[in-house]
């Protein structure tokens, strides 16, 4: 039985140990709740509970306005970016020849037609040049063409650009009319060959 008794006693003394150590904890927390700097952090919290809040409603916020101030910047390079080309064929084509087919007149419409030799084109490629033909010509020009419809456009055009010597025609469309300007009815017409 001795065994059973020291058993028991240790038992005992653990349960009497637990207490005390519980007790000395309460006591512990006791004095430390009593001290005033914990009992004004304790205060504070609700406070800080608050301004975290705002802080994180303001993230949000803040986080909202960044996406849409870059969407809006985004948008802006886009825009630049048309402007950038825009002007580079515009400086393109103020520096590129001006060719002019008809007179220039009230009654006439201008039509815009766009052209290539493909001679030019093909002289570039094979690495030579044609004497008498600008190398201009490899990539298309614009030629104003001064006359009374679509077809008498063409027709002044070809003639003036023949196709046997490698000219090709691309397109061609009413830039103005002329006739409507002096008051009378002008045919639109437009014609994209390829």
């Amino acid at each position: 039985m001795g065994l059973l008794h020291a058993i028991m006693l240790a038992g005992a003394l653990a349960v009497v140990a637990g207490l005390f150590v519980l007790i000395l904890g309460k006591l512990g927390e006791a004095a430390v709740e009593r001290q005033a700097d914990l009992r004004q952090a304790a205060s504070r919290l609700p406070l800080g509970a608050q301004i975290e809040n705002r802080l994180e409603s303001r993230e949000a916020d803040l986080r909202t306005e960044l996406a849409a101030l870059q969407a809006a910047l985004g948008e802006a390079r886009r825009r630049r970016y048309a402007l950038d080309k825009e002007l580079e064929d515009a400086r393109r084509s103020a520096q590129a020849p001006v060719r002019v087919v008809g007179r220039e007149d009230a009654g006439l419409n201008r039509f815009v037609a766009w052209m290539v030799n493909r001679l030019v084109q093909q002289a570039q490629t094979d690495a030579k040049t044609i004497v008498g033909l600008d190398p201009d010509w490899a990539g298309p020009q614009m030629i104003e063409v001064w006359s009374e419809n679509l077809a008498d456009a063409r027709r002044d055009l070809l003639r003036y650009f023949p196709a046997p010597l490698g000219y090709v025609l691309l397109s061609i469309q009413l830039a103005n009319s002329g006739a409507a300007k002096a008051g009378g009815d002008a045919k639109r017409g437009q014609e994209n060959v390829a």
